[in-house]
């Protein structure tokens, strides 16, 4: 039986390995001083979220009001039967 000589893609493969291995050992150098590196990424979106979540919901509160205002002006003016046949 023929031996497949393999070793051109088995060399192409320890390349990649060690290149992967070399990011890695860049990204220890760059962040290695900072354990919760990630943790501190977590929580500065979920602060992003929250505050967004906040907006929303104040303009949603905004809307409502302005509808609940227009609908008074509405009833008050005599202009109810008008306000309820565009909603």
């Amino acid at each position: 039986m023929k031996d497949p000589h393999n070793y051109r893609a088995v060399g192409w493969s320890m390349v990649v390995v060690a290149g992967s291995l070399a990011i890695t050992g860049l990204l220890v150098l760059a962040i290695g001083q900072d354990a919760y590196f990630s943790d501190k990424i977590l929580k500065h979106k979920q602060a992003e979220f929250k505050e967004m979540k906040e907006m929303e919901s104040q303009l949603k509160d905004q809307s409502t009001e302005l509808d609940e205002k227009l609908e008074a002006d509405a009833t008050q003016s005599g202009m109810f039967i008008l306000a309820t046949y565009l909603e």
